[in-house]
């Protein structure tokens, strides 16, 4: 057993899984609302008075507020210091705002806490997705990118599960230990190969190389790794990118309207707002399972989806899973908003589609990680080119957060205004939209290199060119 698992590339998983724990540490900061805004906006609230609806919409978006300073800090941090260090540095940026919150006495507190936790979780989410990406090779690549949302639902099943049962200074503890064990777990894993040999450090990426390769490899292998990615990064490297030429390039376009597409989808499907106020919305559908037991099921049925996704990835391929996620998403949106519906607009007697809301909820909880949210990371790691993937996964972590703190910030104001059912089927409409963007632009990147992909894409923008030029003819 032991000859076996030396004989496999265990360190990529390894490797990939402790960095991505730190996603773990991300998930307890975007749950935190569930359990925590009820005993804030009760009256024996632990920072002595009661929060308002109001401050509490601010506190839940807020957390993604803070992603848009990250973008604008980590594309620097990781071409100046590595992508392991990046990570660790984000690390302490999860770990410390916890003692805030424990310690808070005030609103403010409990706002600076959310921003600088959703820092962090900027940091770590760009920072994983170019990492997990780099160490891995292309068979499993789309494995260990989906380990991302694997490792997310981890975090978000330990507050679920716990945060409902546990004093609201435990919760805060949790997430310090959970925080705590990435920094010193990851602390020991290699650095990207690519980084390496981007600042020229060959003698390092080769060592690293080895550690995360098969030890049944030869030194030809090797050698070829090596090759395979200083010619990429030379290739890339030729048209050194900055912010500007990224965003006016015409070699860059295509693929930045395919990102912002699927960005724009996974995002603006409602995953902000379900996560935030899951118990607030099982409260008012009047399911017959308490918010309590349901926000448990919530959290475990959501594992065996990333799962799924993580072994049919690599198989199938990125746009069926995409496209299976966005659909199904997209019938779990429709019932809860009809269920609404029928509750606050209709006489209709709702008491025999008690059980819609809660299995619309688990539909939706079970389809989002199958391809949504843990593809976009995988998406986001391959696409871009060396020379612009730091500022391109910048870029949208930025405008992902930003899409966040709307949907998290309005959902309540939105519902109030237009009905509990409108938010629902606007995601509902999204996430249509969104597949049949995936099934028009999308290229499929499963078993390819990095270069192979942007050959692809060339090629693809070749094909492109030459009928138009037809077209004129």
């Amino acid at each position: 057993m032991m000859n076996k698992l030396k004989d496999s590339r265990y360190m990529q998983y390894i490797a990939a899984v402790s960095a991505t724990t730190s996603i773990s540490a991300a998930a307890v900061y975007a749950s935190w609302p569930s359990p925590s805004l009820p005993i804030l906006q009760g009256d024996d609230s632990p920072i002595g008075s009661p929060i308002t609806e109001e401050q509490g919409s601010w506190l839940v978006s807020l957390y993604n507020m803070g992603m848009i300073p990250a973008a604008f800090i980590t594309s620097w941090l990781i071409e100046t210091y590595g992508r392991k260090k990046t990570l660790l540095i984000g690390g302490v940026f999860l770990l410390v705002p916890w003692f805030m919150a424990i310690f808070a006495n005030h609103i403010a507190w409990l706002y600076a806490f959310r921003v600088i936790g959703g820092t962090g979780l900027g940091i770590i989410t760009i920072v994983c997705s170019i990492y997990n990406g780099e160490i891995a090779e292309k068979d499993i690549r789309g494995r260990l990118g989906s380990t991302f949302v694997l490792l997310k639902q981890v975090g978000a099943l330990l507050v679920l599960t716990i945060g409902p049962y546990v004093s609201y200074t435990w919760l805060a503890i949790i997430g310090m230990i959970v925080a705590s064990f990435f920094l010193g777990t990851f602390v020991f894993m290699p650095e990207s190969p690519y980084y390496l040999m981007k600042v020229h450090d060959r003698d390092n990426a080769e060592k690293n190389l080895r550690i995360l390769s098969s030890n049944t490899v030869d030194d030809k292998f090797i050698e070829d790794r090596l090759h395979e990615i200083e010619s990429t990064i030379t290739q890339d490297m030729e048209n050194k990118g900055n912010l500007w030429q990224f965003l006016t390039n015409p070699q860059y376009r295509k693929v930045i309207i395919i990102m912002a597409g699927i960005k724009t989808l996974q995002q603006l499907n409602g995953t902000a707002a379900v996560e935030a106020y899951l118990q607030t919305i099982i409260e008012l559908s009047s399911s017959s399972i308490s918010s309590e037991v349901s926000s448990i099921i919530f959290g475990v049925i959501q594992i065996p989806a990333v799962l799924t996704a993580s072994y049919l990835v690599d198989k199938l391929g990125r746009k069926p899973l995409l496209i299976t996620a966005a659909l199904g998403c997209a019938v779990a949106l429709v019932g809860e908003g009809t269920y609404f519906y029928l509750q606050d607009q209709t006489d209709v007697d709702i008491s025999s589609l008690s059980w819609l809301p809660t299995s619309a909820l688990c539909l939706f909880l079970i389809m989002n990680p199958l391809g949504i949210q843990s593809l976009v990371y995988v998406l986001l790691g391959e696409l871009f080119p060396t020379n612009v993937k730091g500022i391109a996964v910048s870029a949208f972590t930025a405008y992902g957060g930003t899409l966040a703190f709307l949907v998290s910030k309005f959902f309540t104001p939105l519902s109030n205004a237009l009905g509990r059912y409108t938010p629902f089927w606007i995601f509902a409409g999204i996430c249509v939209l969104g597949a049949v963007f995936v099934w028009f632009f999308l290229p499929e990147t499963k078993g390819k290199t990095f270069t192979e992909i942007q050959e692809s894409l060339k090629s693809r923008k070749g094909k492109e060119k030459d009928t138009k030029d037809l077209c004129k003819i």
